[in-house]
C-alpha cells in the first residue's frame, strides 16, 4: 500500500542520449519524402554543428536517433517530466530538417499511441503546436531563426509542452488560471491525461519502436514500479476520501492541508486528488491491465530494479521482424479499454 518507502535507485547507466544509425527505419514519417537541400554544402555543416551539440548537450530524458544514409531525418524520444502528469511516460517524434535548413524549421510529427489529444498542443494526427516550429504564435526567442536548431525545438517540447497544468496550454485558457472553475477544469483534464498516459504506455511496451527497443524495456524495467506504485497509492487516498465524504467535493489545496499522513509517495503537485469517483474506478482497471502486460513482457511491478542495473542486464523479448510487434506471451494479454463513459459519469 502507501506505507512503503520508495527505493531512489536509479541505474548507473542511462541509455546513450544520441546516436547515429545506419539506415533510417522505415517506419519514419518522413522516410519517402524527398530531400534535396536546396545549399548542399552550408546544410552540411549545420548537421555536423547540430550533431555535436546533440552529443554533447542533451538534457536527461531525451534520446536522439540520427541516421547515415538520411542526414535531414532524426527520431527523437522524450521521458515525461517529473511532477507533471506526464511522469514516467514515453512520448515520440520524427524529424525531418528543411531543404534549406536552418533558415526554416524542421519539420516535426508526433507519434501518438492513444486516440484523443493527451495535449492540448500535441495532436492525435501528429501536428505539433510550438512557436520554433511556427506552427504556434511566438514572439522573439520562441520564434525560429538561422541561429535556431534542433536542440532547442526538442527541449520546447519537452519544457512547455508536457506541463503540469496542460489545461492552461490551450489557446485563451490561461485567463481561466486561479479561477475555481479553472482549477477543476485543470484537475479534470490531469485525470484524462494520467489515464491516457498509462494506456498509450501499454500500447508502447507491447510493439516498441525497433530503433528505441532496448531503451524503453530499461525506461520500464526502472520506472514502472515506482509509477504504478505512486498511481495506486493516489488512487487509494482518492478512494478513502470519496467515501467518507460522499458529498463534500474539494479543491487540491485544501485536500492537501486536511490530507495529514505518513505516506512515503508525494501527492501530485498539480491538482488530481481527491480524483473523481469515474476516474478511480477506470484507473483501477486500467492499472491491472498495464501490470499485466508489463508482466507479460518481463518487467516486475512489485519490486524495483536493482542498485545499478544497466541495459546490459535486460533480456529484450523476441520480436517479429515484419512488423515489430512482442509476439508470443504479450498477444494473450487483453488490450487496454478505454471507459470514457465512466469518466465522464464520474464527473457529473
Amino acid at each position: 500500500g502507501c506505507g512503503q518507502a520508495l527505493g531512489n535507485c536509479l541505474p548507473s547507466s542511462e541509455p546513450d542520449g544520441f546516436l547515429v544509425l545506419e539506415a533510417a527505419p522505415d517506419s519514419h514519417k518522413f522516410k519517402l519524402t524527398m530531400f534535396q537541400p536546396t545549399d548542399p554544402p552550408h546544410f552540411y555543416r549545420t548537421v555536423r554543428k547540430e550533431m555535436k551539440l546533440l552529443t554533447t548537450s542533451l538534457p536527461p530524458g531525451i534520446w536522439v536517433r540520427g541516421y547515415e544514409d538520411r542526414m535531414d531525418l532524426y527520431s527523437v524520444m522524450i521521458r515525461g517530466p517529473e511532477r507533471t502528469p506526464y511522469e514516467d511516460g514515453l512520448f515520440f517524434f520524427d524529424f525531418q530538417l528543411s531543404a534549406d535548413y536552418p533558415r526554416a524549421p524542421p519539420l516535426c510529427h508526433y507519434v501518438t499511441y492513444c486516440s484523443d489529444k493527451l495535449n492540448p498542443n500535441l495532436y492525435e494526427d501528429g501536428k505539433v503546436c510550438v512557436s520554433l516550429l511556427g506552427t504556434w504564435s511566438g514572439k522573439g526567442t520562441e520564434v525560429w531563426t538561422s541561429q535556431s536548431n534542433l536542440l532547442q525545438v526538442i527541449i520546447s517540447i519537452q519544457g512547455l509542452i508536457l506541463v503540469s497544468e496542460p489545461y492552461f496550454n490551450e489557446a485563451g485558457y490561461e485567463r481561466q488560471k486561479g479561477t475555481q472553475q479553472g482549477r477543476e477544469n485543470s484537475r479534470m483534464y490531469n485525470e484524462m491525461v494520467v489515464l491516457k498516459l498509462i494506456q498509450a504506455m501499454a500500447k508502447v511496451i507491447q510493439a516498441p519502436p525497433d530503433i528505441f527497443k532496448s531503451e524503453i524495456i530499461h525506461h520500464f524495467h526502472v520506472k514502472a514500479f515506482r509509477q504504478v506504485q505512486r498511481l495506486e497509492c493516489w488512487l487509494e487516498i482518492s478512494e478513502n476520501y470519496n467515501i467518507s465524504h460522499p458529498l463534500s467535493p474539494t479543491t487540491p489545496t485544501t485536500f492537501r492541508e486536511i490530507h495529514k499522513t505518513d505516506t512515503k509517495v508525494e501527492l501530485p503537485e498539480f491538482p488530481l486528488i481527491p480524483a473523481s469517483k469515474g476516474f478511480c474506478i477506470t484507473l483501477r482497471k486500467t492499472l491491472q491491465q498495464f501490470k499485466a502486460i508489463l508482466e507479460s513482457v518481463g518487467v516486475s511491478t512489485d519490486h524495483q530494479a536493482p542498485p545499478g542495473f544497466s541495459i546490459a542486464d535486460i533480456k529484450i523479448p523476441t520480436t517479429s521482424m515484419t512488423t515489430g510487434n512482442i509476439e508470443t506471451r504479450a498477444t494473450k494479454v487483453p488490450s487496454v479499454e478505454t471507459e470514457e463513459g465512466n469518466i465522464v459519469d464520474g464527473n457529473s
